[in-house]
């Protein structure tokens, strides 16, 4: 576990209550009793409003701007990105949670008293829900950031997965009090946090991929838009990634902060302690991510093996993360090494399926050739038990082709 230097330290809001950041990390939004501030990228205040008091939560909309904040005097704000409200609805408890989608379109809040609500931009209300009927809190809402799903977690020990028009694909009884929740942008992957110190990562239809256990409770979690990696301070002065299989790759140790929170475009973490913010950059960690790619298609080009494509999108990958475009370098290193992996496949008259059993089963020595390609094994999985849920592959196909992949 590295140090890492801040790249700035914001000192003027004494006790910060909460903390968001912009997806690619140029403006961060510091929330406390006293009012809302925007901080930019070299950490100078842009903005106060005092007008908004007792901050619980804030939300940050990466395209617009905008802020929703959620108040402990039983009030939703959206303000602009110039800090002004743009408009404020009245609750029936103290909102404690929320989340805005990327273009600020549907913003959710969650109550102290239990209740789920959600608003469009507008501050029009689309629905209401009393989760359980009960009155636990709603600690942790989040907006998927194409708006289409609504992730929410209570003191009840139940998690809840909604589309955007109310309709509930899924609840579930966890194993503690759901305190953070997260999700990615297409509302594909999930993750949340719960009071018996464990954090789950699953898909959309509920299913569990992987869990870590924690000796003491993590402080907070979160997310890429793309679900690459995870992080979570497991301390205050500890921060861990962990990739789509569950294993740690990379890690820092911040100034002792209990608060944080990750650029949704991967590229910068935030964290506020009892009397500063900082910042911090995760680029050490995408750099690696940079050199085992090429590292890949140097070994597939090694074989006399097509590697345009990977190359390509290698490229593009590499200038995004020189221009600081976190979020398009995940999705194009992602691209780059599956192109890489596609190049190892030998063309044949098998079917699609049989094909793809041969693909995973070839790609198997790979995954457990070394530890940075455990990221690779997941999607496989994943992509076998899609194919199975499909009708694709049979119950039989699944299991010896899940046989082959994990080497059992």
């Amino acid at each position: 576990m590295r140090s890492n230097a801040p790249l700035w330290s914001f000192r003027e809001v004494p006790s910060p209550s909460s903390i968001s950041i912009g997806i690619d990390g140029k403006f961060a939004g510091i929330g406390s009793k006293n009012g809302v501030v925007l901080v930019n990228s070299n950490g100078r205040s842009v903005w106060k409003n005092n007008q908004v008091r007792r901050v619980n939560d804030l939300s940050m909309s990466s395209r617009s701007g905008r802020l929703a904040v959620a108040s402990g005097q039983k009030v939703l704000y959206l303000l602009d990105k110039k800090g002004e409200v743009l408009w404020h609805r009245e609750l029936q408890g103290s909102a404690i949670s929320t989340s805005i989608s990327s273009n600020g379109s549907i913003i959710a809040v969650g109550t102290d008293l239990g209740h789920l609500m959600v608003f469009t931009g507008k501050g029009k209300m689309l629905w209401e829900e009393h989760l359980s009927n009960s009155d636990f809190p709603v600690n942790s809402v989040d907006v998927s950031s194409d708006g289409q799903f609504i992730l929410s977690g209570t003191d009840y020990s139940r998690l809840y997965l909604h589309d955007k028009k109310g309709d509930i694909l899924w609840s579930k009884e966890t194993t503690g009090e759901v305190l953070q929740t997260c999700i990615s942008a297409n509302g594909d992957y999930v993750g949340y946090l719960t009071s018996d110190g464990k954090f789950s990562f699953g898909v959309k239809s509920s299913r569990i991929l992987w869990e870590q256990s924690f000796v003491e409770e993590p402080a907070w979690i979160d997310m890429t838009q793309t679900a690459d990696f995870v992080t979570i301070g497991e301390t205050g002065s500890k921060v861990t990634l962990f990739n789509k299989a569950g294993r740690k790759v990379w890690g820092f140790r911040p100034r002792n902060c209990p608060k944080g929170v990750m650029a949704s475009g991967g590229g910068f973490v935030l964290v506020a302690g009892s009397s500063e913010v900082l910042k911090y950059s995760l680029d050490s960690y995408l750099k690696r991510l940079l050199a085992h790619c090429r590292k890949r298609i140097e070994e597939a080009s090694n074989e006399n093996l097509d590697t345009t494509t990977a190359r390509k999108y290698f490229d593009t990958a590499s200038s995004d993360l020189d221009k600081f475009n976190h979020l398009g370098f995940l999705t194009n290193i992602q691209k780059s090494r599956r192109s890489a992996r596609e190049a190892r496949v030998i063309e044949s008259d098998l079917t699609p399926s049989e094909r793809r059993l041969e693909r995973n089963e070839t790609e198997s020595n790979l995954v457990s050739s070394s530890n940075e390609d455990d990221d690779e094994l997941m999607p496989k999985l994943i992509q076998l038990a899609e194919m199975r849920e499909s009708g694709i592959l049979s119950e039989e196909e699944f299991i010896m082709a899940k046989s082959k992949l994990l080497r059992l």
